[in-house]
């Protein structure tokens, strides 16, 4: 679909006006994914995914073109015990809120065959923390890639010996959309080194799935950009690191900045989503404002951080690129401050902020909260999402590409994600699990949900070690 068409449809349904005798009936693209709390919704044309309590759930699962809203509601009803007017509240707001992400149409006559939404069996739930499938999946297509950055996780340079092949690759992309995964990135190395990217592309955009480009920038060109014209891209992410040589060093290339601000500009006048992403290093902190600037006058919408961690190449230059915890703690006041100064003109995506340490909490807020440590904690590795390697083989994040959960060219991908014992340990991460400061944290479990278990790894070899960028004393 055109996404200017697309949007212009969007606006005309947002504001529907509801008749009982109206059949409202989800858009054909619309995934629904039943869960134990309730469910998922999910537009890939406008991502995210919207979490669903059983009864909105349940709303959801009756628009399949056999019910009128007043049936819907009288349906409701006979599991609430609540006033007709509650129930039109919740029933009205409900498929408003699914016509806004334009996700629904009402229609006048009612279809013969339902809508089969193709719920996958229940998982036998070990845990309250395991989704039926993940909401997101990074996959590195390959390994190889153009140019030789100083803090490159995966030491990307040359295609791998035993990387996906092209079918793999599709039969991966059919069991994730069986699964109903939302979200695809596909990063590298430099994906657009891979000699069918194109075609797994087109493939994926068959697919159910929101799909994110991860680039560099230097191979996107005007040739490239008609090659992914008719393509479901909902984001490109490029990579900018510092400003001018900063970036050129720190990318092993002369000339990559200015190619990839050119990508950004191709790709903004293409009409993309287009977000710019750069690792934090103790090099390259004190020009990340600036990075900022320049991104909002290329009217890019969104910016993010990802802090150094010393892994594949980056091994080799800890030395030069690590920060300290008090260069974080710098950084997360300078940008503290870069956020009120640009305002809502850029949306910035900063893992290093510690709101709870910058700018403190109520003591008498955090006494009232019980400290269970029972309490599950830990990130979105495993829980949420999952890694692909370039040869199949699935991990729990891009940074813990070494703790493999299973293969997929040895096991089924959904036995992978239900029973991995590697997955496992990150669903079971509790708060008495953790060592060091972390373990008796009064902000755990309730402001922090326990920091960064790659970079313990990586810092210290211990997976439960304390996380070695917080900056609380």
């Amino acid at each position: 679909m055109d996404r200017a068409c697309e949007q212009c449809e969007i606006s005309a349904n947002s504001s529907t006006k509801l008749g009982d005798s109206s059949i409202p009936v989800l858009r054909s693209f619309i995934v629904l994914r039943k869960e134990h709390f309730g469910g998922f919704i999910f537009n890939p044309y406008l991502p995210p995914e919207t979490r669903l309590d059983p009864v909105r759930f349940g709303i959801a699962v009756m628009c399949d073109g056999t019910h009128t809203l007043g049936e819907i509601k009288r349906a409701v009803s006979s599991k609430l015990n609540h006033s007709e007017e509650y129930i039109d509240i919740i029933v009205n707001k409900t498929i408003n809120s699914f016509s806004d992400k334009y996700s629904i149409r009402l229609q006048e006559q009612k279809i013969k065959t339902p809508i089969d939404f193709g719920f996958l069996e229940d998982a036998k739930l070990k845990s309250d923390r395991i989704l039926s499938a993940p909401l997101f999946v990074i996959w590195e297509i390959t390994g190889s890639c153009n140019l030789q950055c100083e803090h490159c996780l995966s030491s990307a340079g040359k295609t791998l010996p035993n990387e996906l092949s092209t079918p793999e690759a599709m039969s991966i992309l059919d069991r994730l959309e069986e699964m109903k995964v939302f979200n695809i990135s596909f990063s590298g190395g430099e994906p657009l080194m891979r000699p069918d990217i194109f075609d797994i592309i087109d493939y994926a955009s068959q697919k159910k799935l929101s799909i994110e480009l991860l680039t560099n920038g230097a191979l996107i060109t005007e040739k490239v950009l008609n090659r992914l014209k008719d393509s479901n891209i909902f984001n490109v992410q490029v990579s900018i690191d510092g400003i001018g040589e900063t970036h050129d060093i720190f990318r092993g290339r002369k000339g990559t900045y200015e190619r990839a601000i050119n990508a950004i500009k191709l790709l903004r006048d293409a009409n993309y989503n287009v977000s710019i992403s750069s690792t934090v290093t103790r090099q390259n902190m004190s020009e990340i404002p600036r990075i900022i600037d320049m991104a909002i006058d290329l009217g890019i919408s969104m910016f993010k951080t990802t802090l150094f961690m010393p892994a594949g190449r980056g091994k080799g230059n800890i030395d030069k690129l690590a920060l300290t915890r008090q260069d974080v703690k710098k950084f997360t006041y300078m940008m503290i401050e870069k956020k009120k100064e640009v305002g809502k003109s850029i949306i910035i995506n900063s893992e290093t902020d510690y709101p709870w340490l910058s700018e403190g909490v109520d003591k008498k807020s955090l006494e009232s909260m019980k400290l269970d440590k029972s309490l599950k904690v830990g990130c979105t590795a495993g829980t949420s999402s999952f890694y692909i390697n370039p040869d199949g083989k699935i991990a729990p994040c891009p940074f813990l590409r070494n703790l493999t959960a299973g293969d997929f060219r040895e096991s089924d991908m959904k036995e992978i994600w239900d029973n991995s014992s590697t997955f496992d340990v990150f669903r079971n991460i509790k708060r008495g699990s953790l060592k060091g400061k972390c373990s008796d944290c009064e902000y755990l479990g309730i402001m922090c949900y326990g920091g960064c278990r790659a970079a313990a790894l990586a810092n210290t070899g211990d997976l439960l070690a304390e996380d070695p960028m917080c900056w609380k004393p």
